[in-house]
């Protein structure tokens, strides 16, 4: 059987949850019943408790687990109770963690069940298009959830020398609502991107190394949750292109169908006659 990450994910906490809660069960009930420090109310004894011995109120492994679980959910039906003050120290320390635990496992289970899953992604590689006679440097990015609104994106260029980071190129713009596809394009024939444009030369043409990250904040448009996604490139991810293929199509109602996200990676080439231009300077 398949499940989701979200999905293999709860039920991973929810397994670890329960080991965790066996353990304090048969932990204190091991304690109760070795420390003899529980024991049957007399009405309850004998008829309620079969096999056992009228006026007897000894207390087997069985109802000690019983009684760990009753006080482990402070139910206290009365049945047993503590014998000595060792046993109401034990009762207390049970009922304290019982419930930390409540909460702890409570509020965890609802935060894996609605927190968003990591179903945001990008091209795995940074691409040079030529687009409508400009060059643009470009990402795709993918969204399989729910819609992220108010993005405010930044992309940063930088190398390394002698041991110090050396900015080469900063922006920050705001994007348009993600909701399944959404271009990122750099306008490389803008005045400002200039030194970044050289960066790139370089980086090309003689091998300097380098390094990019692009990133956004966003709210998820149900929830209202803040979404951070932040992908770093390095010049090795670079690559010329012209257009993306098509990963979706259009129905006559304006709504997408017919994804194709094998097509996400995959770009048309960029003739070698404007690589070259592209890598000359002017």
């Amino acid at each position: 059987m398949s499940f989701r990450f979200k999905t293999r994910e709860v039920l991973l906490f929810i397994l670890i949850s329960l080991g965790a809660y066996m353990v304090f069960i048969f932990g204190f009930a091991w304690i109760y019943y070795n420390t003899g420090s529980i024991t049957m109310t007399p009405y309850s004894t004998p008829y309620n408790h079969p096999g056992m011995e009228p006026g007897s109120n000894k207390i087997n492994f069985e109802k000690a687990v019983y009684f760990s679980i009753v006080s482990f959910h402070t139910i206290g039906f009365g049945d047993i109770h503590p014998v000595s003050q060792l046993g109401r120290q034990i009762v207390m320390i049970q009922s304290t963690i019982s419930l930390f635990f409540t909460s702890i496992f409570s509020g965890f289970l609802v935060y894996f069940v609605i927190k968003r899953p990591q179903d945001v992604f990008t091209t795995k590689k940074v691409y040079i298009r030529h687009r409508k006679d400009h060059y643009v440097l470009s990402l795709r990015l993918g969204n399989k959830g729910r819609d992220i609104i108010d993005l405010k994106s930044k992309f940063e260029a930088w190398t390394i020398e002698n041991n110090s980071r050396i900015r080469v190129f900063r922006t920050e713009v705001d994007l348009p609502d993600l909701e399944k596809i959404l271009y990122y394009d750099l306008n490389l024939d803008a005045p400002g991107s200039l030194p970044l444009v050289s960066a790139l030369r370089d980086a090309l043409v003689n091998g300097t190394l380098l390094h990019m990250k692009f990133s956004f904040i966003g709210n998820d448009i149900k929830t209202g949750e803040q979404v951070a996604y932040a992908q770093y490139y390095d010049s090795r991810h670079l690559s010329f292109g012209t257009m993306f293929l098509n990963v979706y199509s259009w129905d006559p109602n304006g709504r997408r169908r017919n994804f194709r996200w094998g097509n996400f990676e995959r770009i048309e080439p960029m003739d070698q006659r404007l690589q070259d231009k592209f890598l000359t300077p002017a």
